[in-house]
């Protein structure tokens, strides 16, 4: 669980950084409400409306976690995907892809590419902050354990 506590290195004692999440969107709207639920999580949240805007910011940085849009102006997001998952700085960054539909090709399509996760639009804020968060414990080692029976 994400919360207070999770911002203090115990070992250390320092304070830890907020996890760092781009959002690849061209919807103005969505955008915006997608920065707006995870930064009242402290989420450090980069946006970028298009394709090319953001896989310059995803070469920028490291990133704990990208939210990409399927259908995007100026490229597919499939491409964008792949894009980023071919460069070893960012193979491992969790991606949750964003789509209006429920087709199973399109969904099949985006694991293919490399996705963490496909979210269908609208997105509800509470399961958007779920399943960002799962996807940084799975990232981080932290998911649940299951035993080997």
């Amino acid at each position: 669980m994400f919360g207070l506590f999770d911002k203090f290195n115990h070992k250390s004692g320092q304070q830890l950084s907020p996890n760092s999440v781009l959002v690849i969107e061209d919807s103005q709207a969505q955008r915006l409400f997608i920065q707006k639920v995870l930064q009242k999580r402290d989420f450090e949240v980069v946006t970028a409306e298009n394709s090319q805007q953001g896989v310059a910011l995803a070469k920028q940085r490291s990133w704990d976690l990208i939210i990409l849009d399927y259908f995007l102006p100026d490229s597919n997001g499939l491409e964008v995907c792949r894009i980023l998952k071919g460069n070893p700085a960012a193979k491992n960054i969790p991606i949750i892809f964003l789509a209006a539909t429920q087709d199973g090709y399109t969904l099949l399509q985006c694991y293919e590419a490399g996705a963490y996760l496909f979210l269908n639009k609208p997105i509800c804020a509470k399961e958007l902050i779920r399943q960002v968060e799962l996807a940084l414990q799975d990232k981080r080692g932290e998911g649940e354990q299951q035993d080997d029976w």
